[in-house]
């Protein structure tokens, strides 16, 4: 009987911990759509609250300050985002040059299709909050870092693969190539010019194409 009692409260304590954690995460889910649209300091925690229909109570328990929260979109959210969108892909990719261009498209198409282009979440949080608050900073910093080594690692198994100039600087040409990204989306969000992502993205192709071995070079 009290080995049934204990696999009760067991059930019972892990159902709890799921609920929180499910109401966690459509915190962040929905907070992210708020910060996207708004930019954090105009963010509202009420409209978020309203959306999911919780308390304040709720939103609270998760994260002692709304800077908390910010904080959690970083680390989870959009280092997420970075992750499945170059991190994972290029991980297992002999022609990453091939990759990231097709990643890219993939992102340019997204923005196309939405009726205002947002520019890059990290881009855009990194711009508002890193002058302001070192927390910010130093966690943008780190998705940044992470976007960046995903390409070198890359860059240099491509090298092995042979689908990267072995002259190539790996670090450079990561950063080089982030840059680059940022700086299309940036422009393309303050224009609202779709014409601007296509002119990027083929600039990117011809950058990406400049980073092969002589002889595997595209020929236009």
């Amino acid at each position: 009987m009290l080995a049934a009692v204990a696999a009760r409260t067991r059930t019972a304590r892990t159902a709890r911990t799921r609920d929180k954690d499910v109401t966690r995460a459509r915190l962040l889910g929905a907070g992210f759509d708020e910060v996207y649209t708004h930019g954090f300091q105009a963010a509202s925690v009420d409209r978020i609250l309203d959306r999911l229909d919780l308390t304040k109570g709720a939103f609270f328990h998760h994260f002692p300050t709304k800077v908390d929260f910010g904080y959690a979109l970083v680390d989870e959210v959009i280092a997420g985002m970075i992750r499945a969108q170059w991190v994972t892909p290029l991980s297992a990719a002999d022609d990453p040059l091939t990759t990231i261009g097709d990643a890219f498209e993939d992102g340019v198409v997204a923005l196309e299709a939405a009726a205002v282009n947002l520019g890059c979440p990290l881009n855009n949080l990194a711009q508002e909050m890193s002058p302001l608050d070192d927390g910010f900073r130093l966690r943008t910093q780190q998705v940044f870092e992470l976007w960046m080594q995903a390409y070198e690692l890359a860059f240099r198994r491509g090298q092995t693969a042979g689908t990267v100039a072995p002259t190539v600087d790996a670090r450079a040409a990561a950063f080089a190539l982030v840059a680059e990204i940022e700086g299309i989306l940036s422009l393309a969000k303050n224009s609202q010019d779709r014409r601007v992502l296509r002119l990027g993205l083929a600039n990117l192709r011809r950058h990406l194409d400049s980073l092969r071995p002589q002889r595997r070079r595209h020929r236009g």
